[in-house]
C-alpha cells in the first residue's frame, strides 16, 4: 500500500493514504507483540519494586506530566521486571491522558502488593469496566491515534498482571476520575 502510495498524484490523498498505513502498521504490531506474548520470554528476577514504580512517576515528570508517588521503599520483588514496567506505564499512561493529577500508590502486607493508579478525570462508563480489558476494544473511538491508541495496553497489561499471579481492577472514584487497584502475591 505504501508503494502504490508513492503514486498517487494527489498530495492530501497520498497523505492520508500513508496516516492510515502507518496506522495499520503500529496496529499490526501492537497484535504481534501481545499474541507473541513477549513479557513470557524475559528473565524472572528479583528487583527493587518501588524504585520501578518510581522511575515511572519520574520519567512523567521528565516528559511535562506530572505523576506523584507516595509508597513504600527498598522492598524486593521476584518477577519480570521490563513486563511489569510496561504494564505499569501503560496504567500511569492512560491517567495522563484521559484524567487529571494522576497518582501512583503503592501498599505492602506480608501476603500482597496493592499498587493504585488513580485520576481526577471523567472515568468511565460502569457498563465499559470490563470491556476494556477485551483486545481492541477502545472507548474513545475516533481514529486518531494520538488519543485513541489500538485497544491492547489494557489487555497486555492484564496479561503481565495476571502472569504474575495477580489481579488488576478498575473503577470510578466517588469524586470523579478512576482507580485502578492491581494486587500481586508477595513471592514465597
Amino acid at each position: 500500500m505504501r508503494l502504490r502510495g508513492e503514486l498517487v498524484d494527489d498530495e492530501e490523498q497520498r497523505a492520508r493514504l500513508f496516516r492510515d498505513v502507518d496506522e495499520m502498521q503500529a496496529m499490526i504490531d501492537a497484535a504481534l507483540a501481545f499474541f507473541r506474548d513477549d513479557f513470557r520470554g524475559e528473565e524472572t528476577t528479583t528487583f527493587d519494586f518501588p524504585e520501578l514504580l518510581r522511575t515511572i512517576a519520574e520519567d512523567y515528570s521528565d516528559q511535562g506530566s506530572e505523576v506523584t508517588y507516595t509508597g513504600s521503599k527498598g522492598i524486593s520483588f521476584r518477577g519480570r521486571p521490563f513486563a511489569l514496567k510496561r504494564a505499569f506505564a501503560n496504567l500511569v499512561d492512560n491517567a495522563v491522558k484521559y484524567g487529571r493529577s494522576p497518582e501512583l500508590e503503592l501498599r505492602c502486607s506480608e501476603q500482597r502488593f496493592v499498587v493504585v493508579v488513580r485520576d481526577s478525570g471523567p472515568g468511565i462508563p460502569p457498563e465499559a469496566a470490563e470491556k476494556v480489558f477485551t483486545p481492541f476494544y477502545r472507548l474513545e473511538r475516533s481514529r486518531n491515534r494520538a488519543t485513541g491508541g489500538t485497544g491492547l495496553g489494557l489487555t497486555s497489561a492484564q496479561a503481565v498482571i495476571r502472569g504474575h499471579g495477580g489481579e488488576i481492577s478498575l473503577r470510578n472514584r466517588p469524586t470523579g476520575g478512576l482507580e485502578v487497584e492491581v494486587t500481586l502475591p508477595v513471592p514465597s
